[in-house]
């Protein structure tokens, strides 16, 4: 009951400066602070120049790695990984196996790990191209020792196969 009447007094209290503040600044008689703020938003949208090539393309830096490599896919399942599907090689968890393509995760080989003399670690973002599957991706997890030059999509269980056998592989260093 006591925690009943402080809400009903905040309310009642939040609901009188409300009504204060629309009554001080009323849409017929325009503030001054109204019409400072229009006169900086007209400003700033004379000064603002929208470039939307970054969004539309990768940022490749001069010393880029740039890599062909094979792309194909996998679900988080304990047939195609192993006893814990749901934690990826850099121990994060996917949050939910049924719906985790949105992720933008890979899987690369192990060639391609530092810890193998190669170009890439975990945390990692690459951009990749590979027809539908073309964007930035991070990398979370590793492949086994087997696969060489080779990049992994994780997807979430029951999307339809799929394979790029010449995938552009991007690593910013």
């Amino acid at each position: 009951m006591k925690n009943l009447t402080k809400i009903i007094f905040w309310v009642f209290i939040s609901t009188m400066i409300m009504y204060g503040l629309m009554t001080v600044l009323q849409p017929s008689q325009p503030s001054q602070i109204k019409i400072e703020m229009d006169e900086l938003l007209n400003d700033i949208d004379s000064t603002i120049v929208i470039d939307t090539t970054i969004i539309d393309s990768p940022i490749i830096l001069e010393d880029s790695t740039i890599l062909t490599v094979c792309a194909t896919m996998y679900h988080p399942v304990v047939g195609q990984c192993d006893d814990s599907p749901d934690v990826t090689a850099d121990q994060t968890k996917i949050p939910n196996i049924d719906s985790c393509s949105h992720l933008c995760w890979i899987a690369v080989s192990q060639d391609l790990l530092w810890f193998n003399d190669g170009p890439i670690r975990y945390g990692d973002t690459v951009y990749i191209e590979a027809g539908h599957k073309t964007g930035y991706y991070v990398v979370r997890d590793a492949m086994n020792r087997r696969f060489k030059k080779k990049i992994d999509f994780l997807e979430s269980v029951g999307t339809e196969a799929y394979r790029y056998k010449k995938a552009t592989l991007y690593i910013n260093s």
